[in-house]
């Protein structure tokens, strides 16, 4: 009714935006400047689209009153946000994308917010508004518009398909047609890349990030956002703008999946990056977790199991190595021979010619000269966010700074994510509801999963250098229940789970580790802090006759979180690490001692000296030729 006023619209979350407690006085701030100020929530917005695959309910109502706002021109958004909010990360660029040229201001608040600096942002956005009008009225300020077209894919009888920008529709194992893989952890993406070349797919495994790709990633996204999608941001330019051919059509592997977790947009911020950047020839290809990864057809699940599977105890061995192989070096390059082997054997695909590799890799392994009998090792569990627990990077090279000080790492699976997506959709906990034949296809994958798992884990155990088990959904599930629903899907129960199966049983300590700002594994931490103690440890695992024994007088159990932003860990990090470490030392002398006591000491594959047999192990300084010390374990 007055073209001159304006109103400014507060986007956020009722509990942190509309009450007086948490928002510092912003909605009276604008006020008293005589703007008259309403919540998102008083727009009538119910037939408004949201977004694609926008699983947040607060999401899809801010997105649907953004659209509202950006057509309006009198309204104007603020967004009160508060910092390291894991959905705003994403929300927040969405809205900005959806208001295009129209100002919006966003405010971050903290404990450390500071009122003066409040008072200034919200002055000169409302003068950014008043000039913005002046140009609207002048005309100065013309809508933009593109003839741009993304290209596409898509699922056509099981058959991934293409459409170029020029729509021509392509298959995906067209020679013009390349297969980009983000390295998802170097081991388990060569595996899985193996696996589609076999297939007739052109496939290129990226290699491992480094700093350069962190710091393109970083240069393209809000850096708000969790460290997997900045990396994975930062792979697919580094490629475009390092090795794309002109002609050449390029997929990028991008899985996906449902909240709560901020994975499940990485697909949609990847599509909507194309787009920003008008990059031709450029699709994004997933497969999701809220129908287990169906979609390819049953002989593709079959050999991209035998990757996982193969890749899970591959790493586990790589670290064993690492910390027990008398010439490290020797040891690393035998592993990479027999690695490249088993890769071939993968994209044969032929499972009798798999197992033949595994059996002789695991032969020449068990030939490999160690300092200790990979049974009297001290173990610790990795768990956390399935991406940075893998990635060398992310993990700041983690396993191997474990392994200079004598403890081997034993990461958590790929495989049991792939059995909890299964969990789920038995469960009915998924959204997905499968067709008949998706139905059948589900039943036939799941029926030989457990046989290949076993049958693999069973030849690569041979090697003696891991005690590799199936995957126990179940009781993960179970240990995890007491502390956290099995309704609330994702990360955390199975980083809750794990940890509380694994801990003083087969390991001697647990590191949690994830994306800086990562809702499951805050939510992790959060409960085990207070769950990894003894007496939680014994209510979930009461047949254990030597656990009694192993936890008397100890009531803390070793345990560490970490968050990475794909920097260096800081001080307080390594001295956390330093102290976890002396802390599990500590338990795994008391697991050893149980169990020999018990009189069951596990056979060694070579002979140790009955000395060496009963002493304990002790922490010592190794001088190395230049002068400097390293710490490790021995006896």
């Amino acid at each position: 009714a007055d073209p001159d006023k304006i109103a400014v619209i507060i986007f956020a979350r009722p509990y942190s935006g509309f009450v007086e407690e948490a928002h510092m006085g912003i909605p009276n701030k604008i006020a008293s400047r005589g703007i008259r100020v309403l919540p998102f929530d008083f727009l009538s917005f119910d037939d408004e689209p949201a977004k694609e695959h926008m699983y947040w309910g607060m999401g899809q109502l801010l997105l649907k009153a953004a659209r509202v706002v950006q057509r309006h021109p009198q309204l104007f958004g603020t967004c009160i946000t508060n910092f390291s909010c894991g959905p705003d990360s994403f929300l927040l660029g969405y809205i900005r994308d959806i208001m295009g040229r129209k100002p919006s201001l966003t405010l971050e608040l903290d404990s450390h917010t500071a009122d003066a600096g409040l008072e200034t942002r919200i002055e000169a956005f409302l003068d950014i508004v008043a000039a913005y009008r002046q140009l609207l009225s002048a005309k100065k300020i013309v809508a933009r518009t593109s003839a741009f077209v993304p290209a596409r894919t898509f699922l056509q009888d099981g058959e991934p398909k293409v459409v170029t920008s020029t729509k021509k529709t392509l298959p995906m194992n067209d020679p013009r047609v390349t297969l980009l893989f983000p390295s998802m952890g170097h081991i388990s993406t060569q595996a899985l890349a193996a696996v589609f070349s076999g297939k007739g797919f052109h496939v290129v495994a990226h290699p491992p990030s480094d700093e350069a790709v962190l710091k393109l990633g970083r240069a393209n996204t809000s850096c708000k956002e969790c460290l997997p999608l900045i990396l994975t941001t930062g792979t697919l330019l580094s490629y475009i703008n390092n090795g794309k051919r002109p002609d050449e059509m390029l997929v990028y592997f991008m899985p996906t999946g449902s909240g709560p977790c901020r994975f499940g947009q990485y697909r949609i911020f990847m599509e909507d990056l194309i787009r920003r950047h008008e990059l031709p020839n450029v699709a994004i290809f997933s497969l999701t977790s809220e129908n287990s990864y169906l979609g390819l057809g049953t002989d593709f699940q079959r050999r991209a199991w035998w990757a996982v599977v193969v890749s899970d105890v591959m790493e586990d061995i790589r670290s064993m190595l690492m910390t027990t192989a008398r010439d490290a070096g020797a040891a690393m390059n035998i592993f990479q021979e027999e690695w490249r082997d088993i890769l071939a054997a993968l994209k044969v695909g032929e499972f009798a010619r798999l197992e033949n590799q595994l059996e002789q890799t695991a032969r020449r392994f068990s030939s490999i000269p160690l300092r200790t009998d990979p049974a009297e090792v001290p173990k610790i569990s990795l768990a956390g966010e399935i991406f940075v627990r893998r990635d060398y990077l992310s993990r700041q090279y983690l396993t191997e700074r474990l392994a200079k000080n004598g403890f081997a790492s034993i990461c958590s699976p790929v495989a049991e994510w792939l059995f909890y997506s299964d969990y789920l959709m038995d469960s009915g906990l998924a959204d997905y509801r499968m067709s008949r034949m998706e139905k059948l296809e589900f039943l036939v994958k799941k029926n030989t999963m457990s046989r290949y798992e076993r049958r693999i884990k069973s030849i690569l155990s041979r090697s003696g250098l891991v005690e590799a088990e199936p995957v126990d959904i179940g009781k993960i599930i179970r240990n995890a229940a007491p502390h956290i629903s099995p309704n609330l899907g994702g990360e955390a129960i199975l980083t809750v789970g794990s940890a509380m199966t694994e801990i003083a049983t087969h390991t001697c300590g647990v590191i949690a580790i994830g994306p800086f700002g990562c809702m499951p594994n805050r939510l992790a931490e959060a409960i085990l802090n207070e769950t990894m103690n003894r007496r939680d440890k014994l209510a979930i695992d009461r047949k254990n006759r030597l656990l009694p024994k192993t936890l008397a007088d100890m009531e803390e159990l070793p345990f560490l979180a970490v968050e990475s932003d794909g920097s260096p860990f800081p001080q307080l990090i390594d001295a956390k690490l330093e102290s976890f470490c002396l802390r599990a030392g500590r338990l795994h002398q008391r697991m050893l001692s149980a169990r020999q006591g018990a009189g069951k000491k596990k056979k060694s594959r070579f002979s140790l000296a009955p000395q060496q047999a009963a002493s304990p192990l002790k922490r010592g300084v190794k001088t190395k030729a230049d002068g400097s010390e390293e710490s490790l374990w021995a006896r």
